[in-house]
């Protein structure tokens, strides 16, 4: 494989297509001269054709030159807000006129004016009149052998004019049908479902990271003010109801049991709304396979809760190689542009005044950039951080149990200030330290913006942050002194969504090339330069691994235990996975096997099962697991053997009381947690009086009428037991578990914690007691 990056292969793409704009946009135009000259001039040698009322080539030449001109063009700018259909209209129109003046001059209307009648039949001509009685010699004194070649192909170009505009005019007219068909027909989907107006900022960078996909955004709003922009950044908008089940699998499923679906982001402000679309999805392409190219299934969910995100990241993993998700937090990406910023200032102390998700989100970050140090010297180190304010030690305090939850136990670095004021701290920093930093990281305020104005005056070697509303993203220019203002933003300013599974894969790479150099080597160049091929392998890697994992029994979740090796068993298991993904990614990319490794022939001896490798080669797996697991583990991600990460099957057994209700309304779980239902959910009854709400696509799979309000519960659902203290997001609200319950998994993949005595009550054990 070639070592050239990505983006030098786009950019060469891109400049030969502007070549070919530019090569037959000239012959076009340069057909156009000959055609409007040969009129009155009779050309020389072959290019006497022009002048030809009955030639046929020149029509030809003119309509692919300015064919191939036009499609290469609207190729090249297919991700941008281009008129295409508008600049078609101004190019025929301009064909029109330049082709019809010379042709009707040249037999201008006998006892007429000769300017107002060769206008008055050029307008004609656009308008649909196509007159020719001038040139016939038998009614006009007019002869010059026949109507012009140049106003025949005038003609079609008008004839092309009036199809665009009415094509254009029905497309206006029925964009939203058409919208639906396109989307309904195409092999491979990019599906945005929850899209509002805090989130519209990402449909660009997601267009532009889509390939060739079509772009979908699903809304039942279809005048939301976001839906133009969607449309301008090259969004087909589908208007229909994204919760319900049959909708999508109408829009996403394929003939023959597959599916269109390859990349997807859920983009809801609410957690609780991003958990129903992304499983309302997820049942809609269960039990069917995926159209070939579109596998596996990129997600990206929203997850505006800091704290929360990491949860949901790890939550996925057994979904591994089905489907990839990751999230994207509104705090987390502007914790990660202020970092940047800091880092590339040099900050070597962060003082934060405020306590919100934001401040979690930057003390988080600056965390990671310390285990990402720890794995390479060569970063920067993280700064020192002291959180200011009367609730400080809370923050502090949140800020170690969720470290610590993932095993991170280095927390030295972060501290709490509860009785200074914010001036007093801000001076001892100024004077204790080289380059320090101030983030205003509460909620917006005008006493905080005015405060951050005056300690930046009175300090100009201090960096301040001053929150405002109004400001997207970090402000390009300060304030005053050093002071920048800066807003919660979901753009990262990289072109497309940050990856998290790439920024280990990077981390994961660049050590390898420093083990292991090889300038040589197209597999060891830097990542910036590193071809599609070796990146996409590096991330694949990193997610074999965390996905074969979870499936030998191990578990990445929150947890106070010691991370552990994998037995021999799970280790041979693990390695077993990554040699099958490997081998997959391998056959994709047109390798085959051969009895040496030849990158340029893409021939590899290890292109075989993992039962016919040489013991060398298995070996080589399983170290390669190991060191992966070592380098995850510094990031943050301890593997553990975890006895509650099994998952067995249960069947539903019994009756119960149904009604559908039409208003909202609460109910209490067990254990006192108060749960919200919507308009619509069912409201069961079982036989003890305890009530809870199902909503009504999940109840209709799972329940079937007996008599009047009694219904039989049927259908089969997975389980496990629920790590105590673990948080379960169901439909109806957040759960924390508590001892001796089990988290379920429904049929649309939602899922719910039940007490122990419950699940015996309600539920038959299918697979085999032991187990767990």
């Amino acid at each position: 494989m070639s070592s050239t990056s990505a983006p030098a292969a786009a950019a060469r793409r891109t400049d030969l297509a502007h070549w070919v704009i530019r090569v037959a946009g000239a012959i076009y135009v340069l057909g156009i001269a000959l055609l409007a000259a040969a009129v009155y001039v009779e050309l020389p040698g072959f290019l006497s054709a022009y002048g030809d009322p009955e030639a046929w080539w020149p029509i030809l030449v003119q309509v692919l030159a300015g064919g191939t001109a036009f499609l290469t063009w609207v190729r090249v700018n297919r991700r941008t807000n281009r008129p295409f259909a508008v600049v078609l209209l101004g190019l025929g129109i301009l064909t029109v006129v330049a082709l019809a003046i010379p042709s009707y001059s040249a037999c201008p209307d006998e006892k007429l004016s000769a300017g107002w009648s060769v206008i008055t039949r050029v307008v004609g001509l656009i308008t649909n009149n196509y007159a020719i009685d001038q040139f016939n010699p038998e009614t006009t004194s007019c002869d010059i052998g026949g109507v012009p070649l140049a106003l025949q192909f005038a003609r079609l170009a008008q004839l092309l004019v009036l199809l665009v505009a009415f094509t254009s005019a029905v497309t206006a007219l029925l964009r939203t049908q058409v919208d639906r068909v396109r989307v309904r027909w195409s092999p491979r989907l990019s599906l945005v479902l929850g899209a509002d107006t805090t989130s519209a900022s990402l449909l660009p960078a997601l267009a532009a990271d889509a390939g060739r996909h079509t772009l979908a955004v699903v809304t039942n709003d279809p005048l939301a003010p976001w839906v133009g922009q969607a449309r301008a950044a090259g969004w087909r908008v589908v208007v229909t109801d994204p919760r319900r089940v049959e909708t999508m699998d109408r829009l996403l499923g394929r003939p023959g049991r597959r599916h269109a679906l390859s990349r997807l982001a859920v983009l809801a402000s609410d957690s609780t709304e991003s958990q129903r679309l992304m499983t309302v999805v997820q049942t809609a392409t269960d039990g069917r396979r995926a159209v070939p190219g579109n596998h596996p299934v990129r997600a990206l969910i929203r997850m505006d809760e800091a704290w929360q995100a990491e949860d949901w990241r790890r939550r996925y993993l057994d979904r591994i190689p089905d489907w990839i998700v990751d999230t994207i937090s509104e705090n987390e990406v502007t914790a990660r542009l202020l970092v940047d910023h800091m880092v590339e200032r040099g900050v070597d102390q962060v003082l934060l005044a405020g306590q919100s998700d934001l401040t979690f989100a930057v003390v988080a970050e600056l965390a990671q950039r310390g285990r990402e140090h720890e794995l390479d010297p060569s970063r920067p180190a993280m700064a020192g951080v002291t959180i200011v304010g009367e609730s400080a030690d809370q923050v502090l305090e949140e800020h170690v149990l969720s470290q610590r939850r993932f095993g991170n136990s280095r927390l030295d670095r972060v501290r709490a200030e509860t009785r200074l004021e914010l001036d007093e701290v801000v001076a001892s920093a100024v004077d204790e330290y080289v380059a320090p930093a101030l983030v205003f990281s509460g909620d917006v305020s005008v006493a905080d913006q005015r405060l951050a104005a005056r300690l930046g005056a009175t300090h100009p070697g201090l960096l301040v942050y001053s929150r405002h509303a109004e400001v997207i993203g970090l402000g390009a220019d300060p304030l005053m002194a050093q002071v920048r203002a800066f807003g919660t933003t979901l753009d990262a300013g990289t072109g497309r969504p940050v990856d998290s599974w790439e920024r280990i894969a990077r981390l994961v790479h660049e050590k390898y090339v420093r083990d292991y150099p090889d300038p040589d080597d197209p597999a060891r160049r830097p990542w910036n330069e590193l071809a599609p091929f070796y990146r996409e392998s590096n991330v694949r890697q990193v997610l074999t691994v965390l996905g074969s994992a979870v499936a030998v029994g191990r578990s990445w979740g929150a947890s106070g235990r010691t991370a552990s090796p994998p037995s021999p068993e799970q280790l041979d298991e693990m390695a077993r996975r990554e040699h099958e993904s490997w081998l997959t990614h391998l056959h994709r990319n047109d390798w085959t096997w051969g009895s040496t490794r030849d990158r340029q022939a893409r021939k590899h001896p290890d292109l075989l099962p993992w039962d016919a490798l040489s013991d060398e080669s298995r070996d080589k797996t399983r170290k390669g697991v190991l060191e992966t697991l070592a380098l995850l583990e510094t990031l943050g991600y301890r593997s553990i053997d975890d006895p509650y990460s099994t998952w067995v099957r249960f069947r539903r057994r019994g009756e119960v009381r149904a009604v559908r209700r039409n208003e909202p309304w609460t109910w209490t779980t067990s254990d006192g947690t108060v749960m919200h239902a919507n308009a619509g959910d069912w409201e069961v009854i079982d036989d003890d009086g305890s009530t809870r709400s199902i909503s009504p696509s999940i109840f209709e799979r799972t329940h079937e009428s007996v008599d009047g309000d009694r219904w039989r519960r049927t259908g089969e659902i997975r389980g496990r037991r629920a790590r105590p203290g673990e948080v379960v997001h169901s439909l109806e609200g957040t759960q924390t578990a508590r001892p001796g319950q089990w988290v379920l998994r429904g049929v649309e993949g939602e899922e719910w914690l039940v007490p122990a005595e419950h699940l015996e009550t309600a539920y038959d054990r299918i697979d085999d007691p032991s187990v767990v």
